[in-house]
């Protein structure tokens, strides 16, 4: 599979559960944002690509869609079956989408939150584009860190500078502004969609650090982190916290970016 680290995609499947509980989940008014400028009708087919537990997934489900949800993992998907158990529209497929071979042209949106980017590159536009019908649109969807106080912010990265010196992104950081430009910049690229209309909706979650260092652990680079450097980082974040009463604020974006096929 060309670009894709296996070992980071397939992380997630380990603790579906702490996945479950730890991810935040996405604005209402992000999916509303959704629905009306995708144009899907009432009651039309949604594909959803690396579902994950369903924090987008059950979104759409409360606002009548049948969907398919696509997740490679089967803890995740097993979890994901349990949170959709009420909505009998909505089907649960354990497979990548590189493998999946439902690519019709019979649905009317196509979401993935917080997952296009574990799709191999050379398929995920073409093969989104395959699966909509004329004129259906593609949703991208993503929580954003826009970074933490400054002095918080200051002390986490020390910690990360010692400990986990590799990493090439922390969630302290300000990520809006990056993601946004690689995903429009690759789905512009494809000559396979529309101009991409790109919605923020700022939002703030409160932590305890027992929650925060769980939030982490979803991360597939945090989980596989060798334990002698995990384990020090992660004391070094709690210590940041509980020095500010055992609590942390995160400045979230959620974004959506939305295309249409063209034809």
């Amino acid at each position: 599979m060309t670009g894709i680290d296996e070992a980071g995609r397939t992380s997630f499947d380990r603790n579906a559960e702490l996945y479950d509980a730890a991810r935040p989940p996405y604005p209402d008014a992000l999916v509303d944002e959704a629905v009306v400028r995708s144009g899907i009708p009432a009651g039309g087919r949604i594909l959803e690509i690396g579902a994950g537990t369903g924090k987008a997934t059950l979104a759409f489900a409360r606002r009548g869609y049948a969907i398919l949800a696509l997740e490679p993992g089967a803890n995740m998907a097993a979890v994901l079956r349990r949170n959709v158990a009420m909505f009998p529209a909505v089907a649960v497929e354990v497979a990548t989408f590189e493998a999946w071979r439902g690519a019709n042209g019979s649905f009317d949106l196509a979401v993935s939150a917080q997952a296009f980017h574990w799709v191999d590159p050379a398929v995920r536009c073409v093969k989104a584009a395959a699966a909509l019908r004329p004129r259906g649109a593609l949703a991208l969807i993503r929580n954003e860190t826009s970074g933490l106080d400054t002095a918080l912010r200051a002390e986490m990265e020390a910690a990360y500078a010692r400990w986990f010196p590799a990493v090439s992104w922390t969630p302290v950081q300000d990520s809006t502004g990056s993601k946004r430009d690689e995903m429009t910049a690759e789905i512009e690229r494809s000559g396979l969609f529309g101009p991409v209309q790109v919605t923020s909706f700022p939002w703030t979650a409160r932590y305890t650090t027992r929650q925060y260092l769980d939030l982490l652990e979803t991360h597939s680079d945090h989980a596989l982190l060798d334990p002698a450097l995990r384990t020090p980082l992660y004391g070094a974040i709690a210590d940041a916290i509980e020095r500010r009463g055992g609590r942390i604020e995160v400045p979230y974006v959620a974004m959506l970016l939305l295309t249409v096929r063209e034809d």
